[in-house]
């Protein structure tokens, strides 16, 4: 049963990926004998668009793929521009695509892996020197402290120490895009004013983060599977599937430096769940049946983080894909269970009643859907969201399912 459903959430991670690279831009390859082919290219995260190019001359023509020692470089129009440079790792060195952030009298660059953010600078003499800013261990008082190194601070002060005024914004300087550009700029603009400085770097889209309601049904039961026999009365137990509304608040933000089109969406709703079930137990040994009836019902508090993929910012109706995971909280559950045992006769031995809840206060598990997003007037988003949802906690043997048809409406940006 697991394995299923491992099955599926891999099928999904796929598609995401096969969304992420149907992006194509206009755009050109520079080839190494100098030659400019243009035609369309895959707009890709910053760790892909390091380490290759995807490319096509026209929308249905194959896609090619050009390795950092195949091309020169590439570029979208009026947008990113890489280019294939070597350079130095800890214990070797490496051809990959940096991106070309300035070009004037200092030249900024940057790519990122799986260690994060890297920025280099060429200051005119064709060496590349990375600007770092790496975590270190200080021990003071045989007390640990971790603090970040700023070694990028010297390393721009000698860079720009043509311009004292330069030198001096420094201290205060993050290292990210736009500080890394602006104060190339200020620097080019001081001292080389007769010349054009250029800056490739696309302009970062408005980071889109909202909030807004969400209205939902949910359709939840309970599946069995192997459950231990402490908890016989739940074996080969058929739970109905129960319909709620549920309630809540979402928060989404946009990831761009990851895809211009992937977002991380919270979500806190508010629900109410409730199952009924019946199991006969056989005793065939004392001749004996046991006959099980459950009643259970709480109100839950579900958090679920999602990244949500949305294939188009431009178009008002826009697919939506999204996986993650959730956290379902049990609030005021009440169990109750009937016992009643009979022998084959029809003799009743003796009843009971339980009020002991042996299911979870806490579930989690996974999430994963699709929807449809919606931008009205002003901009205000309204979308519609089915997905479905599998837990893996709520006791051992027995797995919660639900499916949920959610309207978000945006109310603030």
């Amino acid at each position: 049963m697991k394995k299923r459903y491992i099955l599926k959430l891999c099928i999904l991670i796929s598609f995401f990926q096969i969304n992420a690279q149907s992006d194509f831009r206009n755009g050109y390859i520079l080839k190494n004998t100098k030659d400019t082919i243009y035609g369309l290219i895959a707009y890709q995260s910053d760790m892909l668009s390091a380490k290759k190019c995807v490319f096509k001359n026209e929308i249905n023509s194959e896609e090619q793929v050009f390795k950092p020692s195949m091309i020169k470089g590439y570029r979208f129009i009026e947008s990113k521009y890489f280019i294939s440079k070597e350079i130095k790792t800890e214990n070797t060195s490496k051809l990959i695509f940096l991106e070309y952030l300035v070009n004037g009298v200092i030249d900024m660059y940057y790519y990122r892996d799986t260690r994060g953010d890297h920025y280099y600078v060429d200051n005119g003499n064709g060496e590349l020197y990375e600007l770092k800013n790496e975590e270190k261990t200080v021990i003071k008082n045989n007390t640990t402290y971790s603090k970040k190194s700023k070694e990028y601070i010297g390393a721009l002060k000698y860079v720009f120490k043509e311009s004292p005024s330069t030198v001096k914004n420094v201290d205060n300087l993050k290292l990210n895009h736009q500080s890394l550009i602006n104060i190339t700029l200020d620097y080019h603009k001081e001292v080389c004013p007769d010349q054009m400085c250029l800056v490739y770097e696309k302009k970062s889209p408005k980071i889109k983060n909202t909030f807004g309601f969400i209205f939902g049904l949910n359709l939840s039961s309970i599946s069995e599977h192997d459950v231990v026999d402490k908890y016989y009365y739940l074996k080969d137990s058929d739970f109905d599937y129960y319909l709620s509304p549920s309630i809540g608040m979402y928060y989404k933000v946009h990831l761009p430096r990851f895809n211009e089109k992937l977002f991380f969406q919270y979500e806190g709703t508010f629900s109410y769940f409730k199952q009924t079930t019946s199991n006969l137990y056989t005793q065939e040994i004392f001749y004996t049946n046991y006959y099980n009836d459950i009643d259970y019902e709480q109100y839950t508090f579900s958090n679920e983080f999602l990244f949500k993929y949305e294939t188009s910012q431009k178009r008002k109706f826009c697919p939506t894909f999204s996986i993650g995971a959730f956290f379902n909280y049990a609030i005021n559950p009440e169990y109750h269970r009937s016992l009643e045992v009979k022998l084959f006769s029809g003799y009743t031995r003796y009843t009971n009643e339980f009020t002991e809840n042996p299911f979870s206060e806490l579930d989690y598990g996974i999430s994963f859907g699709v929807g449809l997003k919606r931008v009205m007037l002003k901009k205000k988003e309204l979308f519609f969201d089915l997905k479905y949802r599998r837990g893996f906690v709520l006791l051992d043997g027995l797995s919660t399912n639900t499916f949920l048809l959610n309207t978000g409406i945006q109310i603030g940006k």
